[in-house]
């Protein structure tokens, strides 16, 4: 593996070899946590579905889970008070 990279740095100009490397090192990042990302995209799915369902079950049942706060005309006046 050290004879393959010795070679490339020998026979391609630096700048070309080095940004073949960098290229290769966020391909590298890149692979190692593309594992991480699909994990964590399915474990937010599975929260937003049984948010979903729980949001549904809530509907159905016709009942809002908090009490509803009913304002009278004298809260709801938006006009400053003298």
């Amino acid at each position: 593996m050290g004879w393959a990279i010795e070679k490339v740095f020998t026979e391609l100009p630096l700048g070309v070899a080095i940004a073949m490397g960098v290229f290769l090192g966020i391909l590298l990042i890149i692979w190692l946590l593309l594992p991480l990302w699909v994990l964590f995209i399915q474990w937010n799915t599975g929260k937003i579905r049984d948010e979903i369902r729980n949001l549904a079950a809530q509907l159905g049942k016709g009942q809002p889970e908090e009490e509803e706060v009913t304002l009278g005309p004298e809260e709801m006046d938006l006009r400053p008070k003298d």
